[in-house]
C-alpha cells in the first residue's frame, strides 16, 4: 500500500483541486440551509489527505532508498499529451522525486495549519466558501508546479496562481483598497507573466524542448561541445526570469505585494510563505539554461542584491505591520536571487528550504495580535509582553529563523550564502550585501517586535483577549516545527552543523551583523516609550521610504504616463483617422450619388444617346488594344 501511495504521488494536486470545486456548491442559491462552514471543513478535510499522502509517500521514498531499493528510488515519470498536431507535442510531463516531495509535504503541511488557523479567524466572515475554495485552488496549483517538469505548463501554472492571487485579495471586494490591491497585484504580475510568456515561446524553437530535464541536457551538450549560443539567446533568457522576478517581489515588479496585504491574513501567510517561492522554485529549475549567460547571472545579481538592500530598508519604515513584513519576503527572496545568478544552486535551495515556515510563524503571531486588538498599525500597538507573552515568544523564534544566528536553519543557510560570495569575482560588494541584508532584516523584526511587545500598552492594548485555540495551536506548532527544523536539515545530511570551531571564519561576520541590526533597534524600540518615527531631521528619509522610494509616483510618470500617451494617441488616429476616412468615403459616395440623381431627366432620347456613346468608347477601346504594334523603319 505504500508503494502504491508513492507511486501515485502525482495523485495529491487533484484533493486540493476537488475541495476548490465543490466550493462551488455553497455558491448563493445553490446550498443555502447549510451555512458556510460544511465547506470550510470539507476543505480542511481533502488538505488532511493531501498531507498524509505527500508525507507517506516522503517517508515511502526515504525507506526504499535505506533499503536499497534503486528501482522505487528513482524518480516516478508520468504525463499525458494535451496537443500533438503539425510536429508540436505539448503535454504535462511530471516526475515525482525527493525535492517534490519534500515540497508537497511543507505546502500540503502549511496549509493544514493554515486551514485550522482560518477557521478560527474567519469565524464570524460568511465568505467562507469563496475564500476556502481559493486557498485550496492554491495548494493544488503549488502541488502541480513542483510536479511539473514542463516549463510550458509552469507558466500555465503561475498564469493560475496569479488568478488565484486577484480572487483571494478580493475576498472583501467592498472596501475600496481591497479592490485596488486585487488590480494591482494582478495587473503587476501580469507584466511579468507576458514577458515569461514571449520567452517559453521562442525557447522551444532553439532547444527543441519544453521539458527541463530535456533543457538540462541541451544545455549541457552546449557547454560540452563549445557551441556558441543561439543568436538572440540571452533576450530568451532575459524573458524566462522576468516572470520569477514578478513573482517573488524582485524590483522593479515588487509593489504587488505589499498591496495584496489587504487580504485576510491565513491567505497571507500562505502568500508570504509558500506562493511567492513558486517563482523562485520555476527559477531553480531554469538554473542550468542561465549558467550559459554570464550576463543573465549579472542581472541576478544585482536584481537580487538591490532588492535584497531595498526592501529590507523600506520595511524598517513601515506603519503597518504586514506590509513591513512583506517587504521583508522581497528581501529575503532577493538573497535567494543572487545565490542564482552565482551559480550557487545548493545554496538556493536551502535558502527556499529554510524560509517557509519562519515567515509563515511570523504572519500567524502578528495575525493574533491583529485580530484581538483591531489594528495593525504599529504606531498603535505595545506593551502586549504581559498580556500575550506566548505569541511573543513564538514571534522571536521566527524572528530568529529568518536571522544569521545558530541553532537556527537560517544561520547555516546564510553562512553558505556569504561564502559563495567569497568565492565570486566581488566578494567584498557581494558579501557586503549579504551583511548589511541581514543586520536590516535582523532590524526589521526587532523593530516590529519592540513595537508589539514592548514598551507601554495604548488604548488598544490594555485589553487584549486571546485568541481561539484554534489559531493559537497552529501558532505553537509551527513554532516548534521551526526549532526543530535544524535537526530535521542535520538528520537528512542537509547541513552539518558542527561545533564553534568548525564554523570557519565567514560564521563570526554573520553572527556580528546580527547583533548589531538587532541591539541597534532594540536600543530604538524596546524602551518605555518606544521611538515611534524618526526625528525631525530625519522624517523626510522616513516618509521616503514609508512610501517606496516613491516608486509608485515613479512608475505614473513614466510608464503609466507613456501608456496613457499611446492610449490618447490611439483614440485620436482611430476618431481622426480611421473613422474620418471611413466617413469622408461615404460623404464622397452620398455626394456623388446625390448629383448623378440631378442627371435623371426622364428623356429617352438622351439616354439613349448616352447608350450609344458609351457603346462607341467600349468599341474603340477593343479595337485599340486589339490593334498590332506599328513598326516605323527609319531611313
Amino acid at each position: 500500500m505504500i508503494v502504491f501511495l508513492l507511486q501515485a504521488a502525482w495523485l495529491i494536486p487533484f484533493y486540493p483541486l476537488a475541495a476548490a470545486v465543490a466550493s462551488l456548491a455553497w455558491s448563493p442559491g445553490l446550498i443555502s440551509r447549510t451555512g458556510p462552514r460544511p465547506c470550510g471543513y470539507l476543505n480542511l478535510l481533502m488538505v488532511a489527505v493531501a498531507f498524509g499522502h505527500s508525507l507517506v509517500a516522503l517517508t515511502a521514498l526515504h525507506t526504499n532508498a535505506a533499503a536499497g531499493a534503486q528501482a522505487l528510488y528513482r524518480p516516478i515519470s508520468f504525463g499525458w499529451t494535451w496537443l500533438n498536431s503539425g510536429g508540436l507535442r505539448i503535454g504535462f510531463d511530471g516526475l515525482v522525486t525527493e525535492p517534490a516531495l519534500i515540497a508537497m509535504a511543507v505546502i500540503t503541511g502549511l496549509h493544514l495549519l493554515v486551514q485550522i488557523y482560518a477557521i478560527g479567524y474567519m469565524e464570524m466572515d460568511w465568505g467562507w466558501p469563496r475564500f476556502f475554495g481559493s486557498l485550496s485552488f492554491f495548494e493544488a496549483g503549488l502541488c502541480a508546479l513542483v510536479l511539473t517538469d514542463s516549463v510550458f505548463f509552469s507558466y500555465v501554472i503561475l498564469e493560475l496562481l496569479t488568478l488565484g492571487t486577484y480572487l483571494i485579495v478580493g475576498t472583501w471586494y467592498n472596501q475600496p483598497l481591497v479592490v485596488k490591491g486585487a488590480r494591482d497585484a494582478f495587473l503587476t504580475k501580469r507584466i511579468g507573466d507576458l514577458i515569461l510568456l514571449a520567452g517559453v515561446i521562442a525557447l522551444l524553437p532553439v532547444s527543441g524542448t519544453w521539458n527541463f530535464h530535456g533543457l538540462q541536457g541541451w544545455a549541457a551538450d552546449l557547454t560540452n561541445n563549445g557551441t556558441p549560443l543561439p543568436p538572440g539567446f540571452q533576450l530568451i533568457l532575459l524573458a524566462l526570469i522576468a516572470g520569477p522576478m514578478g513573482k517573488c517581489a524582485q524590483i522593479p515588479l515588487h509593489l504587488w505585494l505589499d498591496e495584496a496585504m489587504e487580504s485576510p491574513l491565513p491567505s497571507t501567510v500562505l502568500r508570504n510563505s509558500v506562493v511567492v517561492v513558486g517563482g523562485a522554485w520555476v527559477l531553480l529549475r531554469l538554473e542550468p539554461l542561465l549558467e550559459l549567460s554570464p550576463f543573465v547571472q549579472a542581472v541576478l545579481v544585482v536584481v537580487g542584491g538591490s532588492t535584497a538592500v531595498v526592501a529590507s530598508l523600506i520595511a524598517l519604515a513601515q506603519v503597518d505591520v504586514k506590509r513591513a513584513l512583506s517587504f521583508l519576503v522581497s528581501s529575503w527572496l532577493g538573497l535567494l536571487f543572487v545565490a542564482v545568478g552565482l551559480g550557487g544552486t545548493a545554496v538556493a535551495d536551502h535558502l527556499l528550504l529554510v524560509y517557509p515556515l519562519p515567515m509563515a510563524l511570523l504572519l500567524m503571531a502578528i495575525g493574533t495580535i491583529v485580530i484581538s486588538n483591531v489594528t495593525q498599525d504599529l504606531t498603535q500597538l505595545g506593551g502586549l509582553w504581559s498580556k500575550r507573552p506566548l505569541i511573543g515568544i513564538a514571534f522571536l523564534v521566527g524572528a530568529g529563523g529568518l536571522m544569521g544566528l545558530p541553532p537556527f536553519a537560517s544561520f547555516a543557510a546564510l553562512r553558505e550564502l556569504l561564502a559563495l560570495t567569497a568565492a565570486s569575482g566581488h566578494p567584498v560588494l557581494l558579501g557586503g550585501v549579504v551583511l548589511v541584508t541581514n543586520a536590516l532584516i535582523s532590524a526589521g523584526l526587532i523593530r516590529v517586535f519592540g513595537q508589539i511587545w514592548g514598551g507601554r500598552p495604548t488604548p488598544f492594548t490594555t485589553r487584549s483577549p486571546e485568541v481561539l485555540w484554534l489559531m493559537v495551536l497552529p501558532t505553537m506548532v509551527l513554532g516548534g516545527m521551526v526549532l526543530h527544523l535544524p535537526m530535521l536539515l542535520v538528520a537528512n545530511g542537509v547541513y552539518s552543523l558542527t561545533p564553534l570551531a568548525g564554523w570557519g571564519p565567514l560564521a563570526w561576520p554573520l553572527i556580528a551583523s546580527t547583533l548589531v541590526g538587532g541591539s541597534l533597534s532594540a536600543a530604538f524600540y524596546l524602551r518605555p516609550h518606544g521611538l515611534a518615527q524618526l526625528p525631525a531631521s530625519l522624517g523626510g528619509l522616513q516618509d521616503w521610504l514609508a512610501h517606496d522610494m516613491q516608486t509608485e509616483r515613479f512608475y505614473h510618470r513614466t510608464v503609466v504616463a507613456l501608456v496613457l500617451a499611446l492610449a490618447r494617441f490611439g483614440a485620436w488616429s482611430d476618431s481622426r483617422l480611421v473613422d474620418g476616412f471611413s466617413g469622408g468615403t461615404g460623404a464622397v459616395a452620398l455626394e456623388g450619388a446625390r448629383r448623378l440623381s440631378l442627371t435623371t431627366s426622364g428623356r429617352s432620347q438622351a439616354y439613349a444617346l448616352t447608350l450609344v456613346l458609351g457603346v462607341l468608347l467600349m468599341a474603340a477601346w477593343l479595337i485599340a488594344v486589339d490593334l498590332p504594334p506599328v513598326s516605323i523603319a527609319l531611313p
